[in-house]
């Protein structure tokens, strides 16, 4: 089984990226009469919190195939209605790799786009967060590692990029301070998060195993209890077992925490027209098919426990839908032909491209593709979509807004 571990200094360490996709839709005239369109969340709704300094230089800056026309679902989605065009509300870089300078945080008070590549609902630790970051170096500290250089030394090579990686309720938080506290009720605000909170919750559960010092990381950064961060610590077929069990109750925390922020921090602020975007299913990504089957399963239960506890705490909610991604992810999976997909198991961006090592998609382009026709794959990267599969999101988000009346 592939083993995913997160990164705790000289522990040992891996981290990964977040996202998913889903598809179909049709146009609409904005009767509804949107102002502008809101937007929370994490890389799949970024449109380019970490586009500067050298990745910006590089050609990239969107968690897909950057080129000059490369629109992630809510670009869509705002240009379809007509609304003004999106901008990142926050900029930054917090790296410590050489080769990747750091760029200072900036904020964009008039700026409607808060989704951060790397955030979670409630916790900072997102994978390459700027808080995983300074956790590993202040267990190498911690662990006797004086050595400020030995302790960046340790991360450079994963968590060293130092993504914000501003939770989704911040973010919220962020949008009442711009606007004076609360909404006009002409927005379309739009939510897509938890694929970073699977990935954290499903790290720990990878590590559990092996017991030790980088379990018992891994645990903390998933935000788990003390109790078990113990219990990990030991290793062995218990570790594992009480591993499973906090992941599972963390996505249902994580879940009714963003319930509860729709609630009070939009809903009750004045919004009317709210799309919660459910996680789509993580196990039919590239990324879980280097898993065993087993595994690829309990990712799909991490998945399905989040959507189904989102869902019940915000079923009949007026002035919120519920967008199905989940299922018609899925679907494309299973018939990617109805959707004109090529490819839906194997990442468009490649690997081995001397220009972009490792293929993720935030540094992707045009020019560091697999060999062949991609621009029908659904992935650009282990879990973020290419443009073609951020265009059958939009259209899918798009026909559920219109079913709603909102066109």
């Amino acid at each position: 089984m592939k083993t995913l571990k997160l990164a705790l200094s000289a522990l040992g360490t891996a981290l990964i990226l977040a996202g998913c996709g889903g598809g179909s839709g049709t146009p609409t005239n904005n009767a509804t009469g949107f102002t502008s369109m809101v937007v929370f969340g994490d890389s799949l709704s970024d449109i380019g919190t970490y586009k500067v300094g050298a990745i910006a230089a590089a050609g990239g800056g969107k968690f897909t195939v950057n080129s000059a026309t490369a629109r992630n679902w809510t670009e869509s989605i705002a240009a379809q209605y007509s609304l003004p065009v999106p901008c990142a509300a926050q900029t930054g870089l917090l790296s410590i790799i050489p080769q990747i300078p750091a760029v200072p945080v900036q904020n964009f008070s008039a700026c409607r786009n808060y989704a951060q590549g790397s955030a979670r609902v409630t916790n900072p630790a997102g994978p390459r967060s700027f808080a995983i970051q300074q956790g590993v170096i202040a267990a190498v500290k911690a662990g006797g590692g004086s050595d400020a250089q030995a302790a960046q030394a340790a991360i450079a090579a994963e968590a060293g990029i130092g993504l914000m990686a501003l939770p989704v309720v911040n973010q919220m938080a962020n949008h009442l301070a711009n606007t004076g506290g609360g909404y006009s009720g002409k927005e379309l605000v739009t939510i897509l998060a938890g694929g970073n909170d699977t990935f954290l919750n499903l790290n720990g559960v990878s590590s559990a195993a092996a017991g030790g010092n980088g379990a018992a990381g891994a645990a903390q950064f998933a935000g788990w209890a003390p109790s078990v961060q113990a219990a990990v610590f030991a290793g062995g077929l218990p570790a594992v077992g009480a591993a499973r069990q906090a992941a599972l109750a963390g996505m249902a925390q994580a879940a009714t925490e963003l319930v509860a922020a729709v609630n009070t921090q939009i809903l009750a602020k004045g919004a009317k027209y709210v799309a919660v975007v459910n996680l789509p299913d993580v196990s039919q990504t590239p990324l879980a098919y280097g898993y065993d089957v087993a595994t690829r399963g309990f990712i799909n239960q991490l998945v399905t426990t989040f959507n189904s506890t989102l869902s019940a705490g915000l079923a009949g909610k007026p002035g919120v839908i519920i967008v199905d991604a989940y299922t018609q992810g899925r679907d494309q999976v299973a018939n990617p032909a109805q959707y004109g997909l090529g490819n839906t198991a194997v990442p468009a961006c490649n690997p081995a491209s001397p220009i972009n090592p490792g293929g993720g998609s935030l540094t992707c382009t045009t020019g560091s593709l697999v060999a062949g026709d991609s621009s029908k794959y659904l992935f650009a990267d282990d879990v973020h979509l290419t443009p073609f599969g951020n265009q059958l999101l939009a259209q899918f988000v798009t026909k559920n807004l219109v079913t709603a009346g909102w066109q």
